[in-house]
């Protein structure tokens, strides 16, 4: 499978290039696409494992995703006023 993604969506293709899944950066689908000729190979069973296999694919690439940004940064701390008083 293949994978193509940005911040905001990851698009993840069947090796076969039959079907194609986008989801969000919360990994919900947003889209599903089937190639042209994808009703033509195979049965159903196969088709929906196909279908199966890519949205599970991209969905654990969102979740990996998720987990290796870095945290937000964290806002500096505020001066205590007897050091404001001081300087």
């Amino acid at each position: 499978m293949t994978t193509a993604g940005n911040d905001a969506s990851t698009t993840v293709t069947s090796r076969d290039g039959l079907v194609r899944a986008t989801l969000d950066s919360t990994g919900s689908l947003t889209g599903l696409e089937f190639a042209t000729t994808a009703f033509d190979h195979g049965d159903p069973a196969t088709l929906a494992q196909t279908v199966l296999d890519v949205v599970r694919e991209g969905t654990e690439r969102v979740r990996q995703r998720i987990h290796s940004a870095p945290p937000p940064p964290v806002p500096p701390r505020p001066t205590p006023k007897r050091a404001r008083r001081a300087r």
